[in-house]
């Protein structure tokens, strides 16, 4: 690349930069909006639980639900330094993939130590999953759309994780199932498919 090129590379990213700043989509105000993701999946599952009769499905805070927060709390905070362009710190990608993955060992550490019932229980978890992970992304990708992130599979990613995470919470307070088999197969499973099949498409949303 010319010394020309690469000049006007650097005055576009310090433009793009210097808009988001300035304009009404900041760091603060991203992440306060990312976080609403996960205040919402929390509202909306303890809505429907009161709603449908299952005010007792919900756990307890301690230690599943608890880390799918810091998940979604993390996710946001990660999501939100990449709406500027200049932000390509490596250690974002380790730390993005971290909380699922603690997650996805957890519950498997619990379906291998756990004695399981005969029958696993499937339901209609995935298909809540889907539908409240695609109505939050619908309702964030307006506050999303501005963003000029220099790294857009990073940002898909986080984003999907953001949205699962937000899911899965808000899962816990109408799922009454707590067998580690039901939840590898019906939560953990089809949050890294759907993460796996949605990952490409939304990649192509944050490219600038």
């Amino acid at each position: 690349m010319s010394y020309s090129e690469s000049d006007k590379t650097k005055k576009l990213i310090q433009t793009l930069s210097s808009s988001l700043e300035k304009g009404s989509l900041n760091i603060y105000t991203l992440f306060l909006s990312c976080l609403g993701l996960v205040v919402l999946g929390i509202a909306l599952g303890w809505s429907v639980s009161n709603l449908i009769g299952r005010t007792n499905a919900f756990p307890g805070w301690w230690p599943e639900p608890a880390l799918l927060l810091f998940w979604g709390v993390v996710s946001a905070y990660l999501l939100s330094k990449l709406a500027f362009p200049e932000e390509t710190s490596a250690w974002i990608f380790w730390t993005a993939g971290a909380f699922l993955f603690v997650w996805t060992v957890f519950i498997l550490s619990r379906f291998f130590t756990e004695e399981g019932p005969a029958h696993v229980h499937v339901g209609l978890c995935s298909v809540i999953l889907a539908t409240t992970s695609i109505l939050f992304g619908a309702g964030a990708w307006f506050i999303l759309r501005t963003m000029a992130s220099s790294r857009p599979g990073l940002s898909g990613f986080l984003f999907l994780n953001l949205l699962l995470a937000s899911s899965n919470l808000g899962l816990k307070f109408v799922c009454p199932v707590q067998d580690p088999s039901h939840i590898l197969i019906s939560h953990v499973s089809f949050t890294l498919v759907w993460i796996a099949l949605l990952y490409f498409p939304i990649r192509k949303k944050f490219s600038w």
